[in-house]
């Protein structure tokens, strides 16, 4: 006899077998990946797909029309920085009429701080996953100032800027970065977090560790003279000070991809938005979307510069969501005591952040630890199904941009639950579902 109750039962626990062994096989690829910063490149030469008119963004696929406020004008200023258009107006024709195309970064082994621009004659930083193969990008940081195309803002003095990093930074980097045979990025990332950082709204202690290794390297190669390269360099080590979440950006990319397709596997392989929506990917879904409506700005809770309040800002897009998939950024609350003053609320309030992060993550991470927990790992490996049936979404540090561009800040960012639930929903009608290709409809 088939189909009674009995025969259910069994199917269930199978397939509970099943996603069980498909969630330990995704997480053990997350948790064990051993990145490497490599070199910097210009990204057309070493992005996958990245043409000469191709503009790279942060956020699930959008039509360009939809794009109307601060990621719009960084798009443009993309187009004109590339020489692609003589005007805004020419870069508004041709993106409209496809001679210029806007592709999701995720889409190209890359991710994207806010706005998420990256175009082929950019820098980006390569990060190499030892453990994978797979390596990731992520576009170099053009500096300090809060008016920057990251933050929806395109002028000449943005311009200047980027210039400055790609033509005379980022090949003095890339020069030390040879000289040191690369860098390891996870000894930083444990160090950095026993020092007061979540890697992703606070990197100072990551920051200084990363310039002390590169300025050793930068003394060894400059006892013949110093040249006006490596001075640029210094200056610039001294004042990004979001360099290293750039760098870790990538390299919890590549760790992400690493355990993306695998089939039946409910862990999270990316969070992000555009102007719009926010997006996510799962490891079982492959490279679909799911994606929903960006809550109000105004229900954003953190800290303002210069008096603004939730009313002055808008979404500009973002893909640092990234370091939260590997365990870091507001997974990590607790480790980051000097946010309490910034994003992520009270001491206590950190604590429970965090503590809450564990009823939805498959695993602890084996390396990266929290002191005031005892040194417990970060609640790594976000599961769809446990966000489903807890309604506890992940906790997420996240950069405010003004309405005009310009950074304004760091808010405490919760995404909205129902992606979750809808990839609950189809992991659980097909268990045995076959990875999407990039492009196939939900």
């Amino acid at each position: 006899m088939s189909g009674g109750p009995g025969t259910a039962s069994a199917a269930g626990s199978a397939r509970g077998t099943a996603a069980d062994d498909a969630n330990e096989r995704a997480v053990a690829r997350l948790t064990g990946s051993r990145p490497v910063l490599e070199t910097v490149a210009r990204a057309g030469d070493i992005v996958p797909g990245l043409t000469d008119r191709t503009i790279l963004v942060s956020g699930p696929p959008m039509a360009w029309d939809r794009y109307t406020g601060g990621q719009r004008r960084a798009i443009i200023g993309g187009a004109l920085y590339e020489g692609l258009a003589g005007d805004e107006a020419e870069a508004e024709a041709l993106l409209a009429d496809g001679f210029l195309t806007v592709r999701p970064s995720h889409d190209h082994a890359t991710v994207g701080s806010l706005t998420g621009v990256c175009t082929a004659s950019m820098p980006v930083l390569v990060v190499h996953d030892q453990a994978s193969g797979r390596r990731a990008f992520c576009r170099m940081n053009e500096g300090a100032d809060r008016a920057s195309l990251t933050f929806g803002v395109w002028d000449d003095g943005v311009e200047a800027r980027l210039r400055h990093v790609s033509d005379i930074v980022s090949p003095a980097l890339a020069e030390v970065l040879e000289r040191m045979g690369g860098l390891a990025v996870g000894p930083i990332v444990r160090r950095a977090l026993t020092m007061g950082d979540d890697l992703h709204s606070r990197h100072k202690a990551a920051g200084a560790l990363f310039r002390a290794e590169v300025l050793d390297a930068v003394l060894d190669l400059s006892r013949q003279g110093v040249t006006r390269r490596y001075r640029a360099l210094a200056g610039y080590l001294r004042s990004a000070e979001y360099l290293f979440l750039h760098i870790v950006m990538a390299a919890a990319k590549a760790a992400a991809d690493s355990a993306s397709h695998v089939a039946g596997s409910s862990l999270v392989t990316a969070m992000n938005l555009n102007e719009k929506e926010f997006g996510l990917r799962v490891s079982g879904l492959g490279d679909r979307w799911l994606t929903a409506p960006l809550p109000p700005v105004t229900t954003l809770r953190g800290r303002l510069y210069d008096g603004w309040s939730t009313d002055d800002l808008a979404y500009v897009g973002g893909e640092s969501l990234i370091t939260e998939t590997i365990g870091l950024g507001g997974m990590a609350a607790a480790a980051a005591m000097p946010l309490q003053d910034h994003s992520a609320g009270s001491p206590p309030e950190m604590l429970r952040t965090t503590e809450r992060m564990y009823r939805i993550t498959l695993r602890e991470h084996p390396d990266y630890r929290i002191p005031a927990l005892a040194y417990r790992g970060v609640p790594c490996g976000i599961d769809v199904r446990r966000v489903a049936e807890t309604g506890v979404v992940p906790a997420i540090h996240l950069g405010a941009t003004l309405r005009d561009g310009g950074h304004a800040g760091a808010v405490l960012f919760r995404p909205p639950l129902e992606p979750f639930e809808r990839a609950v929903e189809l992991l659980s009608n097909e268990p045995t579902l076959t990875p999407a290709r990039p492009g196939d409809p939900l």
